[in-house]
């Protein structure tokens, strides 16, 4: 399997996982706390996603695999985490999580978690090999959680 059908089947899947979490279990009666929370993460994350979307512009692609034209972006959102768009992804779905009060959704969650790392993590093995400065980017920024120190390109965790 080449990179663009294995990116493509991550892709997949990753919307398949974000879809069960918005349509599958419907709500229960929640707290009107755990509503509002939900709500307020949902909203942070659309921000993150779209401040994501905006600062790649032509780069832009599902697919970790980096568009031919597409061009290293390191300013705005990108310069503070180098994933808002998973980032965001993540707050989103665990708003609905929270919103929806079916917490047996946060089995559904953690394996979204565990895919977009593990798909992160690809695609920044492919960033590195097309873009030069990305090593010394990663070494700066850290990849999905603002203000965590970024792990040292090179080494395993």
């Amino acid at each position: 399997m080449d990179d663009l059908q294995k990116g493509k089947r991550l892709v997949f899947l990753q919307f398949a996982l974000i879809i069960v979490l918005a349509i599958f279990p419907d709500s229960v009666n929640v707290s009107s706390a755990l509503d509002i929370g939900g709500t307020v993460l949902i909203a942070i994350g659309l921000v993150l996603l779209f401040a994501g979307f905006r600062g790649l512009g032509k780069s832009l692609t599902a697919n970790p695999v980096p568009n031919a034209d597409g061009v290293l972006v390191t300013t705005g959102i990108y310069s503070v985490v180098r994933h808002p768009i998973y980032l965001g992804l993540l707050i989103i779905t665990l708003g609905l999580v929270v919103s929806s009060g079916v917490w047996a959704q946060i089995i559904v969650w953690v394996a979204l978690v565990v895919l977009l790392v593990y798909k992160m993590r690809w695609e920044e093995v492919l960033l590195s090999a097309k873009y030069k400065g990305y090593a010394e980017y990663m070494a700066k920024v850290p990849g999905i959680v603002p203000g965590l120190k970024p792990r040292k390109s090179g080494t395993t965790k």
